[in-house]
């Protein structure tokens, strides 16, 4: 899963300018690929300058990376000390979650777009309801 996905970070030729657009009102989620069996989704994320998440966790296992941009990712303890905070740069990957433990928050810090590839345990019908626990 991991070298697969860093592969995909480093040849982003799955990467088309509708993956670029985003929303002004908030990141915007764009589905690359469902797996037909129902088992995960692969989706890029656009985040707009000054953009971010709330603080969660995740009901699903998680890993994710950064095709354009810079990302900053702030982690926490579940009773939200911040205990650890990350550039992660074109090309690098994330902390992943795949014991769905890890509280944290991402942003866009920066004053260019920012395109995230995340690899999500879920099923499409569940994309967006189904992976964040808000805390």
């Amino acid at each position: 899963m991991e070298r697969a996905l860093s592969a995909a970070l480093r040849d982003r030729g799955w990467l088309r300018p509708e993956h670029r657009i985003g929303d002004p009102n908030g990141y915007m989620r764009h589905v690359l690929y469902v797996d037909p069996r129902d088992r995960f989704v692969v989706s890029a994320i656009t985040w707009l300058p000054g953009q971010q998440s709330a603080v969660h966790g995740h009901q699903v296992w998680c890993a994710f990376g950064v095709a354009e941009g810079e990302l900053t990712e702030e982690q926490f303890t579940p009773s939200l000390e911040r205990v650890k905070t990350a550039v992660v740069r074109p090309g690098e990957l994330a902390d992943r979650d795949l014991e769905c433990k890890l509280v944290h928050r991402v942003s866009n810090r920066t004053a260019a777009p920012l395109v995230s590839l995340h690899l999500y345990g879920v099923g499409a019908a569940r994309l967006t309801t189904g992976i964040n626990r808000p805390y």
